[in-house]
């Protein structure tokens, strides 16, 4: 079982962050509802079905099974008038029939028109949870009949603080995983404030290694070579227009997507800027073991690396487009330079 299913929480209380929302779903768990349809936002991975299904359970104290579907997988219309024919019909042994639909934003506008009667009458015991990260794909007529929940992005110490709970656990069971407090750092920024990301991303560690450092989160999770944006911003600062070619003519034979390198590389400049600014690596996407290498760069390179980053904007809209990728990147990147 992956650690993303085996740690989901099972109750609010072992919920990461949220609290605003889950205090508010909690006392609505308490008292009569007055609206049985709910909708939840919020980025990938930060708790918007997790949430429906506890909400679920409390409601139906334990009893009776959840009615779950993936939109994006099922949004024809018939998939979900025969799921909407079921809200009509009382529940048998629970006090509600609980039905989530998640990812609902990808639904077709045949299944809205088919949802929003339903939505307006609310029938039989019916609970509806919508789950979404999009939405403003949704009607303005479903929107107004739902009761939304914004879920916020979970912090960096609280994505840490839940990786290093789940290590104590399975060490507990007999693993022997260490780890470095800068390694569990970077896959908790990876993640970008989503749980299930970052758990997901610490079973590929694990699969590569249980000595978990900044390294072997770097090669498990196939990241960038950080050593060839180094070697380029500084063959960049360096005008050395030899060097810069020789990196493009490497980085476009080796198979990897350009444009995908170049939209890193445009990231790893702006964190450099970050790092001249803040003196603290912890505090940029940059692995913790490229300490030495970083602190070459002060307040003196700050005015070329942000020139640097407006040029690279430009360049990954011009790469997106041409069959001539070497040629412009080479174009784009010598004559920067000069400047």
């Amino acid at each position: 079982m992956s650690l993303a299913n085996k740690y989901r929480p099972k109750t609010f209380e072992d919920m990461t962050e949220q609290r605003l929302v889950v205090d508010i779903l909690k006392k609505m768990c308490e008292s009569e509802l007055s609206n049985r349809n709910f909708l939840f936002i919020g980025s990938a991975g930060v708790g918007k079905t997790t949430s429906a299904r506890i909400m679920g359970n409390i409601l139906n104290e334990g009893k009776g099974n959840i009615i779950e579907i993936d939109a994006a997988t099922y949004s024809g219309v018939e998939k979900i008038r025969e799921i909407l024919a079921q809200t009509k019909t009382y529940p048998i042994g629970s006090k509600f029939k609980i039905f989530i639909i998640d990812e609902c934003h990808a639904l077709s506008p045949q299944s809205w028109a088919a949802a929003l009667k339903v939505l307006e009458e609310s029938p039989a015991r019916s609970v509806i949870i919508l789950c979404t990260t999009n939405p403003e794909k949704i009607p303005d007529t479903i929107l107004s009949r739902v009761q939304t929940f914004q879920l916020s992005k979970i912090s960096l110490d609280g994505i840490v603080s839940r990786l290093k709970y789940v290590i104590d656990c399975e060490n507990k069971e007999g693993r022997h995983i260490t780890y470095t407090d800068d390694a569990i750092a970077l896959i908790a920024k990876l993640a970008n404030g989503g749980m299930r990301d970052s758990l997901t991303n610490l079973d590929k560690v694990l699969a590569y290694s249980e000595e978990i450092n900044s390294e072997s989160v770097v090669s498990a999770l196939n990241l960038p070579s950080y050593d060839d944006y180094f070697a380029m911003l500084s063959a960049i600062t360096k005008h050395n227009n030899e060097k810069i070619t020789d990196l493009v003519d490497k980085v476009y034979n080796s198979g990897v997507n350009f444009v995908k390198w170049f939209e890193g590389f445009h990231s790893f400049v702006i964190n450099i800027v970050k790092y001249i600014q803040l003196k603290d690596i912890s505090r940029t996407m940059i692995p913790a073991h490229y300490v030495d290498k970083i602190s070459k760069y002060t307040e003196a390179h700050s005015a070329v690396c942000l020139r640097l980053s407006q040029v690279l904007l430009k360049l990954v809209h011009e790469l997106k487009g041409t069959n001539y990728q070497q040629e412009v990147a080479l174009t784009y990147l010598c004559e920067t330079t000069k400047r």
